[in-house]
């Protein structure tokens, strides 16, 4: 099964809204909406983004740009991911306000799959350490293997910023109408782990 990388700042549309802040309702909580880790009632029922007076786009696609690694979706795509996601995934309401401050949008979400899937072929892709501990994943290429018991949405083990989904979501999404905007997906080769070399005969 194809799988594809979610860009979270495809910067397509210059008309499309830009968010450069976590809500600031969550003060130092806001690591785990990076991490992948559960808000639950950490997450403020007031909650809320602004535009980046940086960009003077005001559109509120379905696919929110931002520059935080939050996965923020419209209620119609939310709701797809809802019958297509079986894996644990918070979804937390957002309420979007433009550069004037009012309200542009109450209909959108941070989607929050929790933990991380070891996915990646660490050979195959494109991974800067330093000191053993990963840096950047500049190429992302999928061990199939390991995509055997992976959720349709999830966030990679050596970047937690890094949200893949699966075809099933792709063709699921593709039944809206319109279709969804602002979405730009990779998709990621997949190249099987070389077996451990065999043991000499003794």
């Amino acid at each position: 099964m194809n799988h594809y990388l979610i860009h979270l700042m495809p910067r397509e549309n210059p008309d499309y809204c830009f968010i450069d802040k976590y809500p600031k309702e969550l003060g130092l909580k806001s690591y785990k909406i990076a991490h992948g880790e559960r808000l639950g009632p950490d997450y403020p029922a007031n909650a809320r983004v602004y535009m980046t007076d940086r960009y003077s786009g005001i559109q509120t696609p379905d696919l929110v740009e931002n520059a935080c690694g939050m996965l923020i979706v419209s209620k119609r795509v939310k709701e797809v991911l809802e019958r297509t996601t079986m894996a644990t995934v918070e979804y937390l309401p957002l309420t979007i306000c433009n550069h004037k401050k009012r309200v542009a949008s109450s209909d959108h979400f941070i989607v929050n799959p929790i933990g991380t899937v070891d996915c990646l072929n660490l050979k195959a892709s494109d991974i800067v350490y330093h000191e053993d501990k990963v840096v950047a994943v500049r190429d992302f290429v999928l061990d199939p293997a390991k995509l055997e018991h992976a959720p349709p949405l999830f966030r990679v083990q050596e970047d937690s910023y890094a949200y893949i989904m699966s075809e099933q979501i792709l063709e699921a999404l593709r039944t809206l109408e319109p279709r969804p905007t602002n979405f730009l997906l990779e998709l990621l080769n997949q190249v099987p782990a070389s077996p451990a070399s065999a043991l000499p005969a003794t």
